[in-house]
Parts: structure tokens; C-alpha cells; sequence
């Protein structure tokens, strides 16, 4: 097996990705594990939990779950991220670019590619968030839910009562399951929430990943990231 380093900047990450997603028989791979920390687990609907690898796939609706003090950042083939905080659970759906990811728990951060045509949409049990490209943070907690965004503007629409916001930067939404939605300056703690979450994968990372090359050999790259 053939071996090459690659010191990568983000905006490459799509062409190293996409040789992950090749490397798989099935085509419905929506995106990968890229950083793991503790106990991070996956599965199909109609499976049991499995612990999840650094590097592993994760395809067409996968649930993804952390345990208590565990962390994932996942990464699309856009190069869109989530950074999932502990106790968090979510579903992913789509294929090539994932049109939604359903949240059901947690913390979770976001770094949304822009997208021209059908937006990324979080679905939570109460609320959707219609994405076309910005940062932010998305807590569900029981009985509300709270977005903070740091960058762009996020439609916010409350499930129960329909009625829809706009979420711009240095805003956070707070939507209820009593139906109520509303938009606030983000005070320093909804700030910090979402730093100490993108604090956890700060530095260096390395990732192997495998491909068949046009050789009909497996072939290994060794990615490094600055995050």
C-alpha cells in the first residue's frame, strides 16, 4: 500500500474527502468522522449502537450519538462541519450534499458551505432551521430550542405555531414547544457556549484515509489539519 502526506487547508478537503467517499461499494455516504474524542457511536435504524471510528463513514440515514464528556466533528463532502457536544444525537439524511440533519439532543455546532440551490435544514422535535451558509451553534434542550449564529442569516420557523424568524449574526432564536419564537442579541453565555464547544477541536489533527487508485491498488493518504 502506497503512502503520502498532505498538509491540508480546508478549502482542499473536498478533493481528499472525495476519495474516502469513493473508496466505499455503497454511494449513499453523506460524510465522515473526522475527529473523535472518548466514546462516539453510530448506527443504522434498524441496528444496535456500534462505536464509531476516526475516519469511518457515515451514510444516508445514519443516527450519530456522544456519551458523557465525548466529542465528534463530522465533515461533509462540501467541507461542511458538525461539532457535536456531549449527550448529543442526531440523524443524517441525503446523499453527495446532505439536505437536513434531524437533532434530537444536545449541542451542536456548524460551519455551512453556501449553498445556491436546496438549503441545509436542522429538524429538531420542535423547530426547523433553513442553512445556506453560516456559522453558529444549535442547542435542543428539553422544551425549547436555542440557535446562535456568529455569521449569515438562518431562517428559524417554530413547529408547533409555524411561525418563522430571522436569525442574523450576534443573534440567537429561542423557539418553544409552546409554539412561541423569538429573536435576542446573543448574551455572552450563548457565546461562550458555542467557543468552549469549537475550543475542543482546536490544533493539529491527522487523519489516514484509504482509495482504490486507477492502479487497482489501495492507496493511503495522511491528512494533517490546522482547525
Amino acid at each position: 500500500m502506497k503512502k503520502r502526506n498532505i498538509v491540508l487547508l480546508s478549502a482542499l478537503f473536498v478533493f481528499a474527502a472525495s476519495l474516502a467517499f469513493k473508496a466505499a461499494a455503497d454511494t449513499h455516504n453523506v460524510a465522515l468522522f473526522w475527529i473523535i474524542k472518548n466514546s462516539v457511536e453510530k448506527k443504522q435504524s434498524d441496528q444496535k449502537w456500534q462505536n464509531a471510528k476516526k475516519g469511518e463513514l457515515i451514510f444516508d440515514n445514519d443516527y450519530v450519538r456522544t456519551q458523557k464528556e465525548s466529542f465528534a466533528l463530522i465533515k461533509f463532502n462540501d467541507a461542511s462541519t458538525l461539532r457535536l457536544g456531549p449527550n448529543a444525537e442526531v440523524q443524517l439524511y441525503g446523499v453527495d450534499n446532505p439536505a437536513s440533519t434531524n437533532v434530537t439532543g444536545g449541542d451542536v455546532g456548524f460551519t455551512m458551505t453556501k449553498r445556491k440551490d436546496k438549503p441545509f435544514e436542522f429538524t429538531t422535535p420542535t423547530s426547523v432551521a433553513s442553512i445556506r451558509g453560516t456559522q453558529g451553534l444549535l442547542v435542543v434542550l428539553s422544551g425549547e430550542d436555542l440557535l446562535t449564529i456568529v455569521e449569515g442569516m438562518v431562517r428559524f420557523e417554530n413547529k408547533v405555531s409555524h411561525d418563522t424568524i430571522n436569525v442574523g449574526a450576534g443573534e440567537t432564536g429561542v423557539s418553544g414547544e409552546n409554539g412561541n419564537i423569538n429573536v435576542h442579541k446573543s448574551t455572552q453565555d450563548d457565546l461562550n457556549r458555542l467557543a468552549q464547544l469549537n475550543n475542543v477541536f482546536g490544533g493539529k489533527h491527522e487523519l489516514k484515509l484509504q482509495y482504490r487508485g486507477s492502479d487497482g491498488k489501495m492507496h493511503e493518504i495522511i491528512i494533517e489539519t490546522q482547525q
